[in-house]
């Protein structure tokens, strides 16, 4: 029997690791407030609405290729994560050019980058807890749904 063809894999997990990365420096840099009726003023981090994105990609990683391929691109944006948080943090310590701009434009990169391995590690520890839950219930809720009720799976496990 020939290996299985895995056609969009690698697609959905390079969207998978760019949402979570998106969501974690984009986001994070980013605080927003709406006004929501009977409720007031709410302030949030602007990842916020991003993240959710990527319990659905785990969602269709762990229904359509299965639990241990979805946890291989966990791994991955766990590691893309890391990476990056190490590259904002050097780029922030890395001293300052000498133009006149560059004095002035570090510490608004340090205002937006510098705390963003705080949030990146908490996202870390949050993300990887997260979906190794998430894609662990998923499959299996399928195996004792028979692969069943999709959306009940997806919204039950996240």
């Amino acid at each position: 029997m020939p290996p299985r063809q895995y056609k969009y894999y690698v697609f959905v997990m390079a969207a998978f690791v760019c949402v979570l990365l998106s969501s974690n420096f984009i986001g994070a840099a980013k605080q927003a407030q709406v006004t929501l009726p009977l409720i007031g003023a709410v302030t949030f981090g602007a990842g916020v609405l991003f993240f959710p994105i990527s319990y659905i990609f785990g969602d269709i990683l762990t229904e359509v290729y299965g639990y241990g391929r979805d946890r291989r691109v966990v791994w991955a944006g766990f590691g893309a994560l890391a990476f990056a948080s190490l590259m904002a943090w050097v780029v922030v310590h890395l001293p300052p050019g000498p133009s006149d701009y560059m004095k002035t434009y570090q510490p608004a990169l340090e205002s937006v980058f510098g705390g963003a391995w705080r949030i990146a590690l908490g996202s870390m520890i949050a993300f990887w807890a997260g979906s190794f839950a998430n894609s662990f219930v998923l499959a299996k809720m399928k195996i004792m749904t028979e692969g069943k009720w999709l959306w009940t799976r997806t919204i039950g496990s996240t």
